[in-house]
């Protein structure tokens, strides 16, 4: 169960990482047909916004999963991990708003991999609760 978890949450890294990769903040220059050089950055194009919110939303939700790894599940149990889900749900729901369909096949893999992820984590809360219960009735 907890490798199923392991490799949703690889798959999710990689794939937000990829959507990044497009989010660089380094000017590179575009040659025209009349031989000038004009820095990317100085061209007002109307995507440079949309490109700006597509690429703060990726880093949103990149930096939402990577929490994942920092949560203390023996200190505050598997409702923190419920917790970050839902704030990466919130944050893959941003991206593709922002995206406007741009990312879709990449969005779509993410969501795969979330849905793979919660029903681990459905999986590991009902053992959880079966191990609880038998514990009870034993120690009881």
């Amino acid at each position: 169960m907890i490798a199923r978890w392991c490799s949703g949450l690889t798959v999710a890294c990689a794939l937000s990482a990829g959507l990044l990769a497009g989010c660089s903040s380094s000017t590179s220059t575009i040659t025209s047909s009349s031989n000038t050089s004009t820095p990317k950055s100085a061209m007002s194009t109307p995507t440079n916004a949309s490109t700006s919110a597509v690429c703060k939303s990726a880093a949103d939700l990149k930096a939402s999963i990577t929490g994942l790894k920092d949560i203390n599940i023996r200190a505050n149990g598997t409702s923190a991990i419920s917790s970050q889900v839902t704030k990466i749900k919130q944050d893959l729901g941003t991206l593709k708003t922002d995206a406007h369909g741009e990312f879709s096949t990449q969005v779509d893999a993410l969501s795969s991999a979330l849905s793979k992820l919660t029903s681990s984590l459905d999986a590991a809360k009902g053992a959880f609760k079966a191990e609880y219960e038998d514990w009870k009735r034993t120690a009881g």
